[in-house]
């Protein structure tokens, strides 16, 4: 949508896109999702169920609408793990509390060679970006 990216305004900056997002997620927490070999449809979920990764990357405070980093993750031809990629998403739906599952996030930008900055912002969020609230 221009609307987004006009509000949410990534940027150029030293050859890298920079990104405004709300957390950053390590790739080893992702669960359902991963593998497939398409990004177009369906989202990759963050598994909330490690108690001592959830709270060094704050995951319990995740929310409907969260701009995420997925730290060495390349959703350029599905989702796999590549160590210095950097995939961008926004969170798409909550918890779910079946073994592999948890807050699901819908790809919007990717990198495999970790061209994209993000820049924690914690209104990094659909709805404060579109000024729904």
């Amino acid at each position: 949508d221009p609307d987004l990216l006009e509000q949410w305004a990534p940027e150029l900056h030293d050859g890298k896109l920079r990104v405004r997002v709300a957390k950053l997620v390590p790739a080893a927490v992702m669960g359902s999702g991963l593998g497939r070999s398409t990004v177009v449809r369906g989202d990759c979920d963050i598994q909330t169920f490690d108690d001592t990764m959830a709270q060094k990357y704050g995951l319990r405070d995740l929310r409907l609408g969260d701009f995420v980093a997925i730290v060495d993750a390349d959703h350029s031809y599905g989702r796999i793990y590549r160590t210095g990629a950097i995939s961008v998403g926004v969170v798409a739906h909550g918890q779910s509390f079946v073994a592999g599952h948890g807050p699901g996030v819908t790809s919007l930008f990717t990198s495999s060679r970790g061209m994209i900055e993000p820049i924690l912002d914690e209104h990094a969020n659909l709805a404060t970006v579109l000024n729904l609230r």
